[in-house]
């Protein structure tokens, strides 16, 4: 029940984070940066983890991606879609 509770808030407060992200493509990478930073802390926050923890550990729990990796990913999917 906890496992399920994490996924579904991470992934709310993740798809808002989300939201239009590939208007972000060639941002800069301190821009990047920050939302990684504020996603890395939310990862922390909802898995209830000190701040020395490893988020990308964390992110891989609850099969988040990376910002940057998202975009892309983002990117590639409307592509597809597209063609």
């Amino acid at each position: 029940m906890l496992e399920s509770t994490k996924m579904v808030a991470f992934g709310i407060v993740a798809m808002c984070l989300d939201y239009c992200n590939s208007l972000l493509y060639g941002t800069s990478t301190d821009n990047l940066r920050k939302l990684q930073v504020t996603q890395n802390a939310l990862a922390r926050v909802v898995c209830q983890a000190a701040r020395t923890c490893s988020a990308a550990e964390l992110l891989c729990q609850l099969h988040g991606l990376p910002v940057k990796q998202c975009i892309d990913y983002k990117l590639a999917v409307l592509t597809y879609k597209a063609r």
